[in-house]
């Protein structure tokens, strides 16, 4: 353990890391263009070959210890982050990368920046001890807004026959075996403009979309119950409707955010939500329009890559983790029924600082997940 610790350059990745985070990503609009460039250049100057796959404004990285791509592992992360959001809400600038007490504070500190830093250096480790077998790296463009870089790659065929992967998602290094599915879509409500002093010349499209929502997210849809997976959720993330206070409002849209478990799919939760608009004689005036959607993911728990995964980090931090699911998105929703990567998730950072002001990572975390990944690598790199 000890020894691992010491290979790693641990002022290389704090440069890295400072570069990534100074460098605007923020998605969206989408700025990975200028990401890519600092993380291949980075790589590229340690003899670690790179292909960019997509659009080049924005582009998908695979990065490989060898010429050729056959290895059975790729190690993945993204490169785009969520908006900073109003500079005034952070202590720190957001993309200064400042450090203070052992932690680097900026956008995308953890989500996720910071892991995938800590996974450059595992693939320039690994290069150097000069393995049988090539390690892969995927960085990838849009994850925030719905894995369109995944899908590239997926439809790309580049990663065709790679059997495992990590994705380095922050969980503070526990190893997550599978991800809730995600149903976004809207709610439109039609209804009829009137004078608002003459509300029964109209039709309220902002009442008809409060009813249409308590029949549709008062109550859970149906589902498997599974202990790994828990409930499925749902929460109104938007309703907006009408043009000015004495108009009747002819038309309200509202926007659903379902997290969706075992047992359920797009088609299925969409087939009940419109029953149930026609059972509560809504049918006529709400129409639901599908957003976008991933489905739910899981990874046996007696997988090859899970049962490495665990011993990696049980010899590295002496713990043993207790395999758990996701509740947020990854690209493992596309890369595994896609592709047909067998994915567990493990970071450094914690979730909890995901997509908030003044972000950060524990720099020790990062450093100690490197000997992590490289347990895992060198498993299957042998």
């Amino acid at each position: 353990m000890g020894v691992d610790l010491i290979k790693t350059n641990q002022s290389r990745m704090l440069s890295l890391l400072k570069n990534l985070i100074a460098t605007n990503s923020e998605s969206p609009p989408g700025r990975e263009a200028e990401v890519a460039k600092v993380l291949r250049d980075h790589m590229e100057s340690h003899g670690i070959a790179c292909e960019s796959v997509g659009p080049s404004d924005r582009p998908n990285l695979i990065f490989s210890t060898a010429d050729e791509k056959s290895g059975s592992l790729v190690l993945h992360g993204h490169m785009d982050t969520v908006p900073a959001g109003p500079p005034d809400a952070w202590a720190y600038d957001p993309f200064g990368a400042e450090i203070v007490d052992g932690r680097m504070y900026g956008r995308g500190a953890c989500d996720m920046k910071g892991p995938v830093t800590a996974l450059t250096e595992t693939l320039i480790l690994y290069s150097e001890e000069k393995h049988d077998s090539p390690l892969l790296m995927l960085a990838t463009s849009d994850e925030e807004s719905g894995c369109s870089g995944a899908e590239e790659v997926a439809k790309s065929g580049k990663l065709a026959g790679v059997k495992f992967g990590v994705c380095a998602e922050p969980t503070s290094l526990a190893v997550l075996v599978g991800e809730k599915g995600m149903f976004w879509s809207k709610v439109n409500a039609g209804g009829k403009a009137a004078h608002g002093s003459r509300p029964h010349e109209g039709r309220n499209a902002i009442q008809l979309c409060t009813r249409a929502l308590d029949v549709l997210a008062s109550q859970s849809y149906t589902f498997e119950p599974d202990a790994l997976m828990g409930n499925p959720t749902i929460n109104v993330g938007i309703i907006k409707g009408g043009v000015k206070i004495n108009i009747v409002p002819d038309h309200c849209e509202a926007h659903l955010d379902m997290r969706l478990c075992k047992g359920q799919t797009m088609e299925s939760v969409l087939a009940e939500m419109n029953a149930r608009l026609v059972k509560a004689g809504l049918s006529e005036c709400i129409e639901i329009e599908y957003i976008h959607g991933k489905p739910a993911v899981s990874t046996p728990r007696d997988a090859e890559i899970v049962r490495v995964s665990l011993d990696a980090v049980e010899r590295i931090t002496g713990k043993r983790p207790v395999p758990t699911a996701a509740t947020f998105g990854t690209d493992c929703s596309v890369l595994q029924p896609k592709i047909g990567i067998i994915n567990v998730i493990c970071g450094p950072g914690s979730i909890e600082q995901a997509h908030q002001p003044d972000e950060y990572i524990h720099i020790d975390e990062m450093f100690t997940a490197v000997d992590v990944y490289l347990q895992i690598a060198r498993h299957f790199g042998a």
